[in-house]
């Protein structure tokens, strides 16, 4: 059974708190360990910081799918200050820069955190996504 939890903020740095919160909250839920829960708190904030680097304003939409036994996040950069989802709120971050990012520091420290992670893309915005499993089957 699958349960998606859905987040749009402003890209504020004392306002990204409540992406990682949001995070802590899907995988206590989801009934991951505390470890498995830092990590995805960590791999949010990763995930986040790689859409917005060097971005000024816009917001930030996030998407949290919880299935049985794992979590994938999808995050998506835009600018502007609408709440419709468009191209026409102006561009996202450059799909090479978020490349960059993800093969880069980000990448790495994604590597260390999840499952799997990677590049979006959808009607011409840019985004990431991140997967994490439970390890341990959680106690009866």
């Amino acid at each position: 059974m699958s349960e998606v939890v859905e987040l749009s903020i402003p890209v504020k740095a004392d306002l990204v708190v409540l992406a990682r919160l949001t995070a802590a909250t899907v995988a206590s839920r989801a009934q991951f360990d505390v470890e498995e829960i830092e990590d995805l708190r960590l791999a949010v904030d990763e995930l986040c910081i790689s859409l917005v680097e060097g971005m000024e304003g816009g917001r930030l939409d996030l998407r949290f799918i919880r299935d049985d036994d794992s979590i994938e996040v999808f995050c998506r950069y835009r600018s502007g200050g609408g709440t419709e989802v468009a191209a026409a709120d102006g561009p996202s971050r450059p799909a090479e820069a978020v490349d960059e990012a993800l093969l880069g520091l980000s990448g790495r420290i994604l590597d260390a955190l999840v499952d799997e992670h990677g590049r979006e893309t959808d009607g011409g915005e840019s985004g990431a996504w991140l997967r994490k499993r439970r390890s341990r089957q959680p106690a009866e």
